[in-house]
């Protein structure tokens, strides 16, 4: 007995306590972004990184060009697995062997719209945010404004407020915000609108799956949705009474006159109810997420916000006159300010963002690293330099770079190859260069296009922080502020490009160990909803480090302060009107061409090059496959002949097998599926089960009474849950396919440039004809008629020139794209696709 107890009593000594593992609190991170989300587990006290993060990719489908969805319940599945991914790369850290997770928080792209039923299921797939079919809506919305304002003798502002942060009520709205895909849904999909209990983003959905709680986050509504961020929070309301709209305490912070105006008012009736802060908790795990997740029934959920906004918070930069700086493909510039100031030339500032007690505004550079980019596999053909994928290394370039003086030796750039964000809105703006000499070389070229990326940075703090300093006297510490950057993407990867930034801004530009932003600020953000931190500046405090600082050389500065005075900044004013030229010559009229223009109308269009596999290495169906992947390319063409509709026993391609494993190793890619069989009905299940993105049938397979026959097919195929197309022969009359169209059932047609059957057959100039007839018949319409036109057969060098001339959206090619003897890269480049 009484040595039982002295074993009870050992068991409880401090010193056999001790030598259990400490339980280290930990949050997770999860980052929903365009192609994968993402999930990662961090210390919740320090911010460290335990573990490693894990992404799982989902799929995203261009059912028309310009358009992009996504499935909704393939998101939450996907955070699923990238959440369990997390948590095993968790148990395999030594040094994290006992530990209790606190809380998670997600972050999501911004404005990727959901329209949910009663029972919260998604009614339709998510218009994501880059899908741009709203341009109509987003241009009528200032349209709207304009008229009223002329109508009532009032300013733009004093009817509607909330469009100060389109540039002080100038405009443009971009296509991508929730207002213009509110309106495409209820105007175009009037039964889907009628059925949508919830308007809502991915953001939302997603807490909801895991909450059974259904709340906005005040970040996205300040950002995105035209909502006063503050006064959503708060109930408030600015509003005067008597007004046409008035906002009640529920409807606090909505833009309910501007709904009424554009004919929408049931919208904030359809938005969530409720509206959390960052960092406010929405929930606990329910029941169903704590099992699919794997953690304990509670845990809690905290509200994050827009993937580029959580960033903000991840690099620190919460206090007015913080800059940071975002670079990627494009540069994203955000300036948290002591007040809502809005000017043109800038977005926002949002009040009541990132955080409540915030206001932030943003600019923008539309073509940054996409232009480095360029120049690399520009002057690539030195095969002496080239690395393993072909290219020159930046590492090579940088070197080259950095031995050219500043300002490269009088040769000076304008970065604004794809249009022009801000401070100057202007999508019809392109690149220049001014200065070059037979003596300038690739590095010199390399490295201006760096300085103008630089010099354009420039221009965008300093429209930023001239209108957040017109209504405050920032004290000296704030100015301190204003000359810092925290910076983070791929050009933190460039040792010379940073330091260039630094020289040409003339500010100092700050990078933390740690650079993911949007995964550091959502564990940022459970950290302080779980009780952790008491507030966001402590968890900052504790959780983001410092690894490095670049001050701007002095002596270099002065070279680029005149050369960005006296050249950049006078260039752009002076081309302006040559490029506005340009784009007429191009196709359309600069007059009414804008952001927002449908990208039919638009110069340059965007066309999409689809390789058809039949053409392909059948016994190396995968390598062939990861090819087009490698090569940038989005679409295949996947040709499906029975033997039986062309009369041969070689006419036999592949089935729904073949579908079901290019869909389950490639899931990103969509799949056109070409019908070229008899009773092409008996596929279209089996087909849209496999994973096809959109089914194309013969029109010449459908009979003696091909238009009833095909309107029935076209029904059957959306119906199970895909988009329809219909092909034509080469000599087969446009005509005849007109009254199908104007059904709106089908939104592809495929011009067969060769008869139906295998490949390298001759290109049939018959039907250049055919593409001119229907791309101006489809322009013309008072209607909306968004349908692609396809060509397929014969696509080479010579012939896709005349195809894109004549209007055809989507090149299928198939000889020219496999066989090409210096690979698919370069065959797709000899495509001629603007």
């Amino acid at each position: 007995m009484m040595w039982a107890i002295s074993f009870l009593l050992l068991s409880l000594h401090p010193l056999t306590l001790a030598n259990q593992p400490p339980v280290t609190d930990i949050v997770i991170g999860i980052d929903g972004g365009t192609e994968s989300i993402r999930a990662c587990c961090f210390d919740a006290h320090s911010g460290r990184v335990l573990g490693k993060s894990h992404a799982a990719p989902y799929a995203t489908s261009h059912p028309r060009p310009g358009w992009a969805e996504q499935d909704p319940l393939q998101w939450y599945d996907r955070l699923v697995d990238a959440v369990r991914g997390a948590i095993r790369s968790l148990n395999e850290d030594e040094g994290c062997s006992s530990y209790r997770v606190r809380a998670l928080c997600c972050d999501t792209t911004c404005c990727s719209v959901v329209a949910l039923s009663e029972d919260y299921a998604p009614l339709r797939p998510c218009l994501l945010w880059m899908d741009a079919r709203s341009a109509p809506q987003a241009k009528r919305i200032m349209e709207v404004a304009s008229s009223s304002s002329t109508s009532s003798g009032l300013t733009i502002l004093d009817l509607f407020p909330e469009l100060r942060v389109n540039c002080n009520g100038e405009g443009p709205i971009s296509a991508e915000w929730l207002l213009p895909k509110a309106l495409w849904i209820k105007e175009m999909e009037p039964q889907i609108w009628e059925k949508a209990h919830v308007i809502c983003e991915y953001q939302d959905y997603l807490n909801y799956r895991l909450t059974n709680r259904m709340v906005a986050s005040s970040c996205n509504a300040a950002v995105r949705w035209h909502h006063d961020g503050w006064e959503v929070l708060t109930g408030s309301t600015d509003e005067l009474e008597g007004h046409e709209g008035r906002r009640t305490k529920e409807h606090a912070g909505r833009p309910l006159r501007l709904y009424q105006a554009l004919g929408i008012p049931e919208l904030a009736s359809k938005l969530p109810k409720t509206t959390l802060a960052m960092g406010d908790v929405v929930g606990g795990l329910s029941e169903a997420a704590a099992n699919d997740l794997g953690l304990p029934l509670g845990t809690l959920v905290v509200q994050g916000g827009p993937d580029a906004f959580v960033g903000m918070v991840g690099l620190g930069t919460i206090h007015p006159h913080q800059l940071c700086l975002i670079t990627g493909s494009s540069h994203l510039h955000c300036l948290v300010t002591p007040h809502p100031v809005s000017k043109s030339g800038m977005w926002g500032a949002y009040r009541g963002a990132p955080l409540p007690h915030l206001s932030f505004a943003e600019g923008g550079q539309s073509s940054t690293g996409v232009l480095a980019r360029w120049c690399r596999d520009l002057v690539s053909s030195d095969s002496n330099a080239r690395g393993e994928d072909g290219k020159i290394s930046y590492r090579l370039l940088d070197e080259e770079a950095s031995k050219v003086p500043p300002g490269s030796d009088g040769l000076v750039a304008l970065e604004t190859w794809q249009g022009s964000r801000t401070p100057h809105t202007d999508p019809l703006a392109r690149g220049a260069f001014v200065g070059l000499t037979l003596s300038h070389t690739r590095a010199h070229i390399f490295r201006a296009i760096l300085e103008s990326v630089c010099y354009g940075t420039r221009s965008c703090f300093d429209a930023l922080e001239a209108a957040s300093h017109v209504q405050s006297n920032p004290t000296e510490e704030a100015m301190d502020r204003s000359n810092e950057v925290v910076i983070a993407g791929g050009a933190t990867r460039s040792a010379l490009w940073l330091q260039l930034h630094a020289d040409i801004s003339g500010r100092t530009f700050i990078l933390n160990e740690n650079t993911d932003g949007p995964l550091l600020g959502c564990a940022i953000l459970a950290s302080v909803g779980s009780g952790i931190h008491r507030s966001v500046n402590e968890a900052v405090e504790n959780m983001v480090r410092v690894k490095d600082r670049i001050e701007p050389n002095e002596e270099v500065k002065k070279t680029y302060d005149r050369l960005y005075k006296e050249v950049y900044s006078k260039v752009r004013p002076s081309v302006t009107n040559l490029f506005h030229t340009l784009a007429e010559v191009r196709g359309g009229d600069a007059s009414v061409i804008d952001a927002q223009t449908s990208p039919c109308k638009r110069a340059p269009r965007k066309v999409i090059a689809s390789p058809s596999i039949l053409a392909a290495d059948w016994s190396d169906m995968k390598g062939e496959l990861q090819k087009c992947v490698d090569a940038g390319l989005t679409h295949i063409h996947v040709d499906v002949f029975d033997g039986v509709f062309l009369d041969s026993p070689n006419a036999l391609t592949f089935g729904p097998q073949m579908v079901k494993a290019i869909n389950n190793r490639f899931p990103t890619l969509f799949l056109d599926i070409h019908l070229c069989v008899d009773r092409p009905a008996r596929f279209i299940e089996a087909m849209a089960a496999a994973g096809a993105s959109r089914l194309i049938f013969q029109w010449e397979a459908m009979g003696e009474n091909p238009l009833q026959a095909a309107i029935s097919l076209a029904k059957r195929v959306l119906e199970s849950g895909i988009t329809c197309g219909v092909s034509i022969n080469p000599t087969t009359d446009v005509k005849e396919i007109i009254p199908l169209l104007q059904t709106k059932l089908v939104d592809l047609v495929d011009i067969l440039a060769v008869e139906p059957g295998f490949g390298g057959q001759p290109f049939n100039p018959i039907v250049l004809d055919k593409i001119s007839q229907l791309q101006q018949w489809r322009d013309s319409r008072e209607e909306e008629l968004q349908f692609a036109i396809l060509v397929d057969g014969g696509i080479n060098k010579v012939t896709s020139k005349s195809v894109i001339e004549r209007g055809a959206d989507i090149l299928v090619a198939g000889t020219a794209l496999f066989q090409h003897p210096r690979g698919l890269s370069e065959a797709v480049n000899d495509l001629n696709i603007p």
